[in-house]
Parts: C-alpha cells; structure tokens; sequence
C-alpha cells in the first residue's frame, strides 16, 4: 500500500511537470508544512510536503504527502499486590497517520484562497500499555523496582515496561476542504497560514472490526518557495 501510495505521488506530479513548458517564471512551488489538529479531544502533530502546480488564471493544483500522530493520556489500569510485590499498570491508545492529498484550489484574491481535496492513507492504532513493579526486600525493609523493568524506559524519573497489547490498521480515505491566507516574503517566497477541515472514513484491514468515519480539524503553517 505504501508503494502505491508513492506511485500515485509520482506520477501525478509527472504529469503536472508535463504540460504546457511554455509558461511564465514560478508556476510552480513546493512547501514544507507543519500544523496541529484536534480529534475526540486529543491534540494530533502533523508534518508534510506538497507541490502546486498552476494551470490558469487563480487555479492551483496541488499534491500532498502528510504523517500525523497523536496519543491518549493514561489511563489507570489493573493493581496486582501482596505482601512482597506490588504490579500497577496503564493503558493508552497512540495512533498515526500517513497520507496523500490530491486537489485544487483557486485563488480569490492575490491573498486567500478555497479548495477541497481527495484524502488517501493508512491510519494505524496501538493499544499500548506499561506496567511497573515493586518487590519488597525484607533483609533491608525497603521496596525497589523490579529488576526486569528495563531502566532506560522511564516516564517522570518512574521505571516502566512499555508493551504494544493490540495494533490495527485501517484504509483512509475521504474528503477535506481547506481555507487559507498567502503572505508573501519576497518574490520567491509566501509564508502560508491555512485550516482545513477533513471528513474521513475508515475502513480495518481486520474482518473483525467496524468501519468507522471521524471529523479532524487542522490548523497548517506552511513555507512555500516558488520554482
């Protein structure tokens, strides 16, 4: 699926590097992007590239390739204890994406702009839990981490072990509309503020689970440099 993924990337921008050759000075442009988004109240981090390429008079279209990630807090899980040993542990969910966007966009003023996209990716979610132990040491009365917990796993100065107790994957695909300001820094170069709304469905590779679709919101920094 990643292979695609890419195949589709490059050919697409092939074919925009194709046409007409007999156009003006930076008709083109590539731009590194950086944004946070929000889902089911939990904050995502995202990073991406993408190419525009104009084809008329305030028409731009454009490719993208996109990873986000976001985590759950911790949540309390089982306490398993007697008179020598003390187990605790939690439990969070922690999910990424990866992802090609393929759209347009016009322009309606030198400044600000519309557009829609077509969205393509996999989406993966971990169960992921960490346990930590005690065990007593009667000959100094004194309790001390277990030593199977590795110690380069720490969180807060705590010793824990991390393990990944379920990983699904699904299809992504769906549609996002995205708004956004151009201000220029010179004649090469446009700092790029834009919110984008994505509807997106969900489709598990696992016959035992449910299609599912979720609304994210972003919010995207991009540096555009015209080529």
């Amino acid at each position: 699926m990643k292979n695609l993924l890419i195949l589709l990337f490059v050919t697409y921008s092939m074919i925009c590097i194709g046409q007409d050759e007999s156009q003006k000075p930076f008709q083109n442009s590539i731009a590194l992007s950086g944004g946070f988004g929000i889902t089911n109240g939990n904050p995502i981090r995202r990073l991406g590239i993408s190419f525009d390429r104009t084809i008329k008079s305030n028409w731009v279209l454009n490719g993208s390739v996109l990873i986000d990630g976001s985590q759950s807090s911790w949540h309390s899980g089982n306490v398993i204890s007697n008179d020598s040993l003390i187990i605790t542990s939690d439990w969070r969910i922690e999910s990424s994406n990866q992802m090609i966007k393929l759209g347009a966009k016009k322009y309606l003023f030198d400044f600000f702009y519309l557009g829609a996209d077509f969205n393509l990716g996999i989406y993966t979610r971990t169960n992921v839990s960490r346990e930590r132990q005690l065990d007593y040491d009667s000959d100094h009365d004194e309790w001390s981490y277990s030593s199977i917990i590795d110690p380069s796993q720490t969180s807060g100065g705590i010793w824990y072990s991390y393990t990944a107790l379920e990983i699904n994957r699904y299809l992504n695909y769906g549609l996002s509309l995205k708004i956004g300001i151009q201000l220029p820094v010179n004649e090469r170069c446009n700092f790029i503020f834009q919110y984008s709304p994505e509807y997106i469905w969900r489709a598990p590779f696992n016959k035992n689970l449910s299609s599912i679709s979720i609304l994210r919101h972003f919010a995207e920094m991009k540096l555009c440099v015209r080529i």
